[in-house]
């Protein structure tokens, strides 16, 4: 039998948050003065918003994010919601050594598991770049994770994997079995972020829909940041505006309200 998160099973959407800093973001962002952002009206915004529609979320909180916020932190366990490892800081895995990401994961699950007083046993990779390989596996298994959803079936310049996985499935390691729950895809990723904030929203409900009639569980994943409100313009004079800033900030409409209506949608199904 399979390990999956306490929320994967309980409800019919599994709602998670990948909880980092704005600055955190892989596309390279160039901000002309420090950014002020207030993470506790967005993690308030987030708890209000699942607390509306009696669903808990999965957070993927970064390590360097709870050492700066850990009031933040325990408000989203307090809440409810399974906190799980999103590792120490947003770096593209397979650009730094292995013993390096080993010794960084080790210390944000001890700073997460410090801070609520229980076990971590999730973990997300940032940008989805945990290299598709048994080591990996095994030394999460061995640090305590019983899943990982790292799984990204959509290959791109940075991050993804060519083979498309639409279900959890189990990897077998000498430490034990961990399991491997990956982000849906139909013909193209649609259920969070960059995705979730440009496609058209008949297009993201007809793939969910799709998803849904063959079985499959339907995930959404966003970032605190993605919670505000005019989002592309927000900070157009702070920011250089490249194509990071468009990949980072572009969207056709708000995600906090495609979210409002997925879960109208499909919260009692």
């Amino acid at each position: 039998m399979m390990y999956l998160a306490q929320n994967y099973t309980k409800y019919p959407l599994w709602l998670t948050i990948d909880v980092e800093e704005l600055e955190d973001a892989n596309f390279g962002i160039q901000p002309k003065k420090k950014l002020h952002i207030d993470y506790a009206y967005l993690i308030d915004r987030w708890i209000g918003l699942c607390s509306k529609y009696d669903i808990h979320s999965t957070a993927f909180v970064l390590g360097s994010f709870a050492k700066k916020y850990p009031h933040l932190v325990r408000k989203l366990h307090e809440a409810g919601h399974e906190i799980a490892s999103h590792g120490m800081y947003h770096e593209l895995i397979y650009k730094i050594p292995f013993k390096e990401w080993k010794s960084q994961t080790i210390q944000a699950k001890k700073i997460l598991e410090d801070l609520i007083g229980k076990e971590v046993r999730g973990y997300r990779s940032p940008s989805w770049t945990l290299p598709f390989e048994k080591k990996y596996y095994s030394t999460l298994r061995a640090m305590g994770f019983y899943y990982s959803s790292s799984y990204f079936p959509f290959k791109t310049y940075m991050y993804g994997n060519t083979i498309d996985k639409k279900e959890p499935f189990a990897i077998y390691t000498e430490h034990g079995k961990i399991t491997e729950i990956p982000i849906p895809k139909y013909i193209l990723p649609f259920s969070g972020g960059f995705y979730m904030r440009i496609l058209p929203f008949w297009f993201i409900r007809y793939a969910m829909q799709k998803l849904i009639n063959k079985g499959y569980k339907p995930i959404i994943y966003t970032h605190p940041y993605e919670l505000l409100d005019n989002l592309f313009f927000k900070y157009i004079k702070d920011v250089k505006f490249d194509m990071a800033y468009i990949l980072t900030f572009a969207h056709s409409a708000n995600s906090l309200q495609r979210f409002k209506m997925l879960l109208e949608i499909y919260k009692d199904r």
